[in-house]
């Protein structure tokens, strides 16, 4: 089914203001600082983060104290805590080009499973770029070839059994990319429906190299809080 090209203008429209020619780029997250949970649990090479001096919590920047005062509260009681040992390092942070070493604050008590890491602010509002009011949704990885132009889209969608994606819409902006897989339904097997999704691909030729543009998807739709999400983007020489 193809996408009407409001709704892809909808979803281009938010990143119109992206500074596509600043040097350096400046980073996308695609997570908004929440860690990628599952990539900590494949690598735990972060714990050696934590091998740094202590930072005297009076040091820590007022934004992120809320923050941090939640993370140590009483997992099952919900009661305050004394801040856990903090320290500066640069910590893992999803981005729409894969995973980077971000310089972060970070707690880690003997008690919790995974790390408090939050990308420290005055980098952030110096290196970091996101549209006002626009939700991280999602994130699966596609592949842009070497010659920058060929893309493997990868996305959640509809099983092999029950619909292909021969071809999809690509629509392209100075600032950001959109592509939307066009599915085609089959007949399928009969009986019982055991898989909803799985993850597709369809491999499209961009208009112009992607270069320093955001990929972007449709998310939850024309009008969400999530239309226009980013996509991360490795390379054969990135592979994440």
């Amino acid at each position: 089914m193809a996408i009407h090209p409001e709704q892809a203008r909808q979803a281009l429209a938010k990143w119109e203001g992206f500074p596509v020619h600043r040097a350096p780029r400046p980073v996308v997250l695609t997570e908004m600082g929440v860690l990628a949970l599952d990539r900590l649990a494949a690598d735990t090479r972060w714990r050696a983060l934590f091998d740094g001096p202590d930072v005297p919590a009076s040091e820590m920047p007022p934004e992120i104290a809320p923050a941090a005062a939640k993370y140590c509260r009483n997992v099952q009681t919900g009661a305050p805590g004394p801040l856990a040992r903090l320290i500066r390092a640069n910590g893992p942070f999803a981005t729409d080009r894969g995973l980077r070493e971000l310089p972060a604050w970070m707690m880690y008590p003997e008690n919790r499973r995974w790390p408090f890491i939050a990308l420290d602010p005055d980098f952030a509002r110096r290196m970091t770029w996101w549209p006002q009011g626009l939700r991280a949704s999602g994130n699966e990885e596609s592949l842009l070839a070497d010659d920058g132009r060929t893309l493997t889209y990868r996305f959640t969608g509809t099983p092999r059994a029950y619909a292909d994606y021969p071809d999809a819409e690509v629509f392209e902006t100075d600032t950001a990319v959109l592509v939307e897989p066009v599915e085609v339904p089959l007949d399928g097997p009969g009986g019982i429906r055991l898989a909803y999704a799985e993850e597709r691909e369809v491999v499209v030729r961009l208009a112009a190299p992607l270069g320093n543009r955001v990929l972007v998807w449709l998310a939850h739709g024309a009008g969400s809080d999530t239309c226009g999400a980013p996509r991360t983007v490795l390379t054969s020489s990135r592979p994440g």
